[in-house]
């Protein structure tokens, strides 16, 4: 994939030295927030800790952002536009499903286990009570699932597969890497994912390649 530099010593040409240092701040302090979260989590990423970290200065960052949910959002969207074109450079025609599943389990959980995936699954439980009209958990979950939906549709939306199966695939993959990353925030230690990322790789294709059943989808996690 092209990088943030090579995009904008391409795109920056004709822009000027004003459009280039906004871009270097932004990504000052996007680096800084992703650093933060990594360290304390959510809740302790202040903006005054965002703004020491990056060295950009607090009315610099409201100037860019405005808000701390607004720097999270630039970071979950930059993973998540990285997730959607990995998935989309595999041909779902020409590549076998079994690369195909694995570019998804992979891809999805690079995402998952990154600094600003874990801030928005922090952001869901802090705000889960609030209305939702004063609730940002809810425009980060839906962006979420469309680029989920996304990828998925691209790289299995050909094979004949019933609705049950599909909820249930999609499910299981999203369950399973969630859970992955709440245990790696509450050990201690690097734990080893390999084990329960090919588990997840074999009960995909298991499922995606039953017959249009429902019965079958449904029974798919016991059998």
């Amino acid at each position: 994939m092209t990088s943030k530099a090579t995009r904008r010593a391409k795109g920056t040409r004709g822009r000027g030295t004003q459009a280039e240092r906004s871009d270097d701040t932004r990504e000052r302090v996007i680096t800084a927030a992703v650093d933060c979260i990594a360290e304390s989590g959510y809740k302790h990423a202040s903006v005054t800790r965002i703004a020491e970290r990056s060295g950009v200065s607090w009315g610099g960052i409201q100037h860019h952002f405005g808000t701390k949910d607004a720097i999270i959002q630039a970071v979950l969207d930059h993973a998540l536009d990285e997730f959607l074109l990995d998935s989309r450079r595999i041909s779902p025609t020409a590549d076998t499903l079994e690369n195909r599943v694995k570019v998804l389990v992979e891809g999805a959980w690079r995402l998952v286990n990154r600094p600003g995936f874990r801030a928005f699954f922090e952001i869901m439980l802090s705000h889960r009570y609030e209305p939702p009209r004063r609730n940002p958990a809810r425009r980060y979950r839906a962006r979420v699932w469309n680029v989920i939906i996304a990828a998925w549709d691209h790289l299995f939306g050909h094979l004949q597969l019933s609705q049950e199966q599909v909820e249930l695939a999609r499910r299981v993959t999203f369950t399973t890497l969630g859970g992955m990353v709440v245990e790696s925030i509450m050990r201690t230690d690097a734990p080893d994912f390999d084990g329960p990322l090919a588990v997840l790789q074999d009960n995909l294709l298991r499922l995606l390649r039953a017959p249009k059943s429902t019965s079958r989808a449904r029974s798919f996690m016991g059998s």
